[in-house]
């Protein structure tokens, strides 16, 4: 949302008509208004104020509403989305949602249609500016700061509170989650008024909306670590998020500011708030508490309604002084508004933060007028026309972090040839050649830590040196002196102990550490952290990201080259980079990471030769996206999958002479695996040593042995039986 007092004056006229070209043809004064009003539909549109990714935003006014009727705002879906199925179900959603909304702390929608094959929605015109700016530009907002940040947060609370409960025409509850709470959704008014706005992406539990899974760019800050890692979302997702709105207002940065897209999922996933406890001393104790438990990692450590949370915070300021009046937060809001135009001093005495700063430490660094953004792509604000598609990627020039602040991008042309050479071990040397070639060497062993690089005919320096090339050399990077983990502490052969019964074992003693696992020429690390695979690193080209990525068909070939062309702009990473171009959102991008890592694990599974070491206390290296998989349920999948595969009676009749005996660890392995209960009676039954063809002899029926043989599978597989007798038939030839 722009500051709709800082539009130019409406113009007098009846307008023009206008058809589905001419809209993308529209003209705008140096006031940024429309050159000549544009009749649509029974509106005249005056002033473009807004272009998103779904929709743009124009100031209009009804044509023949009295004199003193108060504008309107008209919502357009794109040109280009009009025959999307996606987004006109997004579209339809929110008009449909609000349209049932009555409610003075929600933004009102007041009309609905279509012309000329594009849908629109007419909404209620807030006299006044949003949150962020507001926030932006008067931070701290005087004495009473915190008292009107919570005073603010309790509206939108009350909003939300409404939300939440809304129902359908039956009384059947509609469990709203709005999904996109964040500074620049609550708008303040003149008069002191606050409301919640943009309903796009609001999930609703019913047959008559459509579900959608699309999240904003430019609003990933405000996620709850549940829809980061792609859990169930429920109302509480929304608290977090009011959490986090907040507590940034409160302290004037941003809450979660990773180095990257990718690095502020991970610090909302892991709910890292170093930044609030960095800024502790400007808040309240006990308004820091409240604000500690609305952003609890686990929605179930959050307040259950945002009634609770408001009920909180309405306490808290009865007990420092009461509520602020509606007339205060009415005058600071007019100040902001005023201090656009940068005409108004701050009054004397009172602490005051100079127009130039961000308070929320954001990578623009200055807010920029209407005017400055036209034909402006890489210093664009929000609010300001899209750039024209250059090439076959529109976002190249820029791309929108945080709540939409611009980076500029380097888009230099690179040559992905006749850029690198190595010497490598036999003497002979390679390249020049292409950073994507030279990234082929190190992953087939050909180029190590050591072997000499040089890059535009520069100087030779050790590959490790590079920073590009340094993220895809062997993975880990020891807690330890190398000195001190020559002799592992513990070995094997996957043909005595299958990887399943290796990863589980860690898993159940809870485990920090490196296993690496070496078979023909095939290599895996799998880095543990308190009993979880985190990371799992691997010398096979085909499971790098972009490989996976291109399976998966997330990106295409194409995509691929141009991705690697340009990665040494971007050190190396090939996430940032897909990012930086817009070839993937951060958290898709995060879900295909989190994917890979899986696949990679579940792969190391199906081993059936090799040997393993572990290294105990030894951690990757700081910069991997660590992501903590659930090692029984991923190995319990794959095996039950195998077990249903086995010919029972074969299997029970190689093994009769088989003598059974239950681990140590056998029931710990039952209780966290959760078997099937027919798998269970037979894994987790065994209490002593027994022969197998005297076990399979006393049962009655043939579904009995086929359980029996189905268990007798798993227990082996996982480690909670060994077997003294025959070679079970699966690892033969292992």
């Amino acid at each position: 949302m722009i500051d709709y007092t800082k539009t130019a004056p409406l113009r007098k006229g009846h307008g023009r008509p206008c058809d589905a070209t001419d809209m993308n043809e529209w003209q705008t004064t140096s006031e940024g208004s429309l050159a000549d009003r544009v009749e649509f539909g029974r509106y005249d549109l005056v002033q473009k104020i807004a272009h998103g990714g779904m929709a743009e935003i124009f100031l209009a006014t009804e044509r023949g509403a009295p004199l003193g009727t108060p504008p309107v705002i008209v919502k357009r879906i794109l040109p280009e989305l009009a025959h999307d199925p996606q987004f006109l179900g997004m579209f339809v959603n929110e008009a449909q949602l609000a349209a049932q909304m009555r409610h003075p702390n929600v933004v009102r929608v007041v009309d609905f249609g279509e012309h000329r094959g594009h849908l629109y929605m007419v909404m209620e015109y807030v006299d006044g500016l949003d949150c962020w700016r507001f926030s932006r530009r008067l931070f701290p907002w005087g004495r009473n700061h915190t008292a009107l940040a919570v005073s603010i947060m309790c509206d939108v609370l009350l909003a939300l509170e409404y939300v939440h409960g809304m129902t359908d025409v039956n009384g059947h509850p509609l469990h709203v989650v709005h999904r996109d709470i964040s500074p620049s959704n609550i708008y303040l008014s003149l008069d002191g008024n606050v409301k919640l706005g943009d309903f796009g992406i609001a999930r609703i539990r019913s047959r008559r909306y459509r579900q959608t899974t699309m999240i904003p760019k430019g609003k990933f800050g405000y996620m709850a670590p549940e829809q980061v890692e792609g859990r169930p979302i429920d109302q509480r997702s929304d608290i977090f998020a009011a959490g986090v709105v907040l507590a940034e207002i409160l302290i004037g940065k941003k809450l979660f500011s990773g180095h990257s897209q990718l690095g502020v999922l991970l610090d909302i996933r892991d709910a890292r708030l170093d930044t609030l406890e960095q800024n502790a001393d400007k808040v309240e104790q006990a308004l820091l508490a409240i604000i500690r438990r609305a952003v609890s990692r686990e929605p179930d450590g959050r307040p259950q309604t945002a009634g609770e949370l408001r009920d909180e915070l309405l306490a808290y300021l009865a007990a420092r002084a009461g509520r602020p009046p509606q007339s205060e937060l009415a005058d600071q809001v007019r100040r902001a508004v005023e201090l656009r135009s940068k005409s108004v001093k701050p009054d004397a005495g009172q602490e005051q933060t100079p127009l130039t700063a961000d308070p929320f430490q954001s990578r623009a660094g200055r807010e920029t007028d209407l005017t400055a953004m036209r034909g402006s792509f890489p210093t664009a604000r929000p609010g300001s026309d899209p750039p024209e598609p250059t090439g076959r990627f529109p976002r190249l020039g820029g791309s929108f972090l945080g709540d939409g602040t611009p980076v500029t991008l380097e888009t230099t042309p690179f040559s992905a040839e006749d850029h690198y050479s190595a010497r490598l071990a036999d003497g002979t040397t390679v390249g020049p050649t292409s950073f994507a070639h030279l990234v082929e060497l190190i992953y087939s062993d050909k180029v190590g830590p050591e072997t000499p690089v040089s890059v535009d005919g520069e100087v030779f320096v050790p590959a490790a040196e590079r920073p590009e090339l340094a993220r895809h050399l062997p993975t880990y990077t020891p807690t330890r002196d190398l000195t001190e983990i020559e002799t592992p502490d513990r070995r094997g052969l996957l043909e005595m102990e299958s990887p399943s019964e290796v990863v589980l074992s860690l898993a159940v003693r809870n485990e920090t550490g490196l296993l690496g696992c070496e078979s023909g020429g095939r290599r895996k690390e799998v880095y543990y952290r308190d009993g979880h695979p985190v990371y799992v690193a691997s010398n096979n080209p085909a499971e790098l990201l972009g490989e996976f990525l291109v399976a998966r068909s997330a990106i295409d070939r194409m995509d691929l080259e141009m991705a690697l062309s340009l990665l040494p702009k971007y050190n190396g990473h090939l996430g940032d980079t897909l990012i930086a171009l817009g070839m993937l959102s951060a958290v898709d991008l995060f879900n295909h990471i989190s994917a890979q890592i899986t696949f990679r694990f579940d792969d190391l599974l199906g081993w059936k030769r090799g040997n393993y070491e572990f290294y105990r206390g030894v951690g990757c290296r700081a910069d991997v996206l660590e992501v903590a998989l659930d090692p029984f349920a991923i190995v319990r999948d794959r095996l039950l999958e195998q077990a249903s595969r086995i010919a029972p009676f074969d299997l029970l009749g190689a093994m009769s002479q088989a003598l059974v005996t239950p681990t140590s660890a056998a029931r710990d392995l039952s209780r966290r695996l959760m078997l099937p209960h027919d798998v269970e009676q037979i894994a987790g039954g065994l209490r002593e040593t027994r022969k197998l063809g005297d076990w399979a002899a006393s049962l009655k029926n043939g579904r009995s042995k086929e359980n029996l043989a189905r268990g007798l599978f798993v227990a082996i597989e996982t480690g909670m039986w060994t077997s003294d007798g025959p070679q079970p038939p699966w690892r033969e030839g292992a």
